[in-house]
Order: structure tokens, then sequence, then C-alpha cells
């Protein structure tokens, strides 16, 4: 089944070919930008944590704490070194994220303004840092830190699937999102804000994936939605 809040992705958006201290803002790199920031390093495919705090919601289980520290890396390697918008697109400090954007409309959004979606691989290493930290801030869900501990509200997929001001309505009803870095905690270490929360990010996928794009971060109403999904 389709989640019927594919919709709400916003743009997570990498700029093309350019070259090559943890805070939560380690400020702009002579490499990119000042609206962007660099993300470095090496990318494992398959990243595995150890749980120590598994909840149960229904039929599915999240796990809401990881054993600090204790991290198994598997897998091809990528080495990254990009540029990255250090807000949900429209890329500004204040502003409401896009939402109700589709693949196709992110990757056009993007190529217009000489950039590119990123990478599956260059998102998950934005968000998990050096460390390989399950959670954009760390190893144990506190839902405070990002926007993403607001109630889930039932979506009408009649509604959010017409076209017009039935849509329109129907995403203003739902929408529980926040202006973009309006939670100065919820950053990585490279400087990237809201990537766990708020409203999902598209990305590229990587190869083998069934579908050329994948959502990521999860959205206002899933707090366990970590680095890797």
């Amino acid at each position: 089944m389709i989640d019927p809040l594919l919709g709400l992705g916003a743009l997570a958006i990498a700029m093309l070919g350019l070259p090559a201290a943890p805070s939560l803002d380690p400020g702009p790199s002579a490499a990119c930008p000042a609206d962007m920031r660099l993300v470095t390093g090496t990318h494992h495919d398959e990243v595995q944590h150890v749980c120590v705090e598994p909840v149960k919601s229904g039929k599915a289980t999240h796990c809401f704490a990881y054993w600090e520290g204790i991290t198994a890396e598997e897998g091809p390697t990528t080495e990254i070194s990009v540029c990255m918008d250090q807000f949900e697109a429209p890329n500004q400090r204040g502003a409401k994220p896009l939402v109700m954007q589709s693949f196709e409309m992110a990757t056009a959004w993007c190529a217009a303004r000489g950039k590119r979606v990123c990478a599956e691989q260059e998102w998950e290493l934005a968000c998990e840092g050096p460390e390989r930290r399950p959670l954009v801030y760390g190893w144990r869900v506190d839902k405070a830190v990002c926007n993403s501990g607001k109630a889930w509200r039932q979506v009408d997929e009649r509604r959010l699937g017409a076209s017009g001001e039935a849509a329109r309505r129907e995403v203003e009803r739902l929408w529980q999102g926040a202006p973009s870095g309006s939670h100065p905690g919820c950053a990585s270490t490279f400087g990237i804000f809201d990537m766990m929360g708020n409203v999902e990010e598209w990305v590229a996928s990587r190869r083998g994936r069934r579908w050329p794009g994948a959502l990521m971060g999860g959205f206002w109403a899933k707090p366990w939605t970590g680095c890797r999904g």
C-alpha cells in the first residue's frame, strides 16, 4: 500500500560536481555557497545498530533507543564530498518547506536551479555523520528536539488525491509542519537542519531499489524514523 503522505516530501538538494568539526552548524565551507554545507566522508551501504528500547505499535515495532557507540558497517562504500542545502527547500531559514511535490517535480525544481536531488547515500551520510548515529541528534528518540512528536491525523485519501481546493484544504487540515530551521537542536554534525521530522525529503534511490526516488527522514508524526528510515 502506498503511504498517503508520500506527496508531502520536501526536496533534499545537493549541488553536483563540487569538490571537496562537529557542532550544530560548523559554518560555511570555502568549497560551497554560503547557504549550503559541505558533507564529506565515507558512506557504508549497510549500517546495523543494537536496539535497546523497542516499542510495539500495532503490528509494527519501532526502536526508541540504541546502544550508544555500537555500530556494524557492512557492504560497499562510497566516498562522498558534496555541498547540500542547509534547509529544506526552498532552502531559507524560517520558510515553509515545499510539499505536495512528486519526485519528478522535485527533480525539475532542482534542475531549474542548477542543482540535483541528493543521492540516498549522500543524504544518509549527512544525517548520521561520522559516528554513524541512528538519529540525527544521537542514540535515543527525543520528541522535543525535532518537529516529530505531533499526533497522527487520519488522512482523507479521496480529498488529498483530488485537484484544486479540496486537496489544498486537506493539506491544510493535516499540516503540522514548522518553518525550516525553527528547531535549533535538529541539525546534523554537518549543519543540515530538519533531516528528521517536519516533512519528508526526496532523494534519488540507490541502485537496486524499486523506485527512482525515496522519501527520507519521516515527518511530524514519526519520531522513530532515523537516518536510515
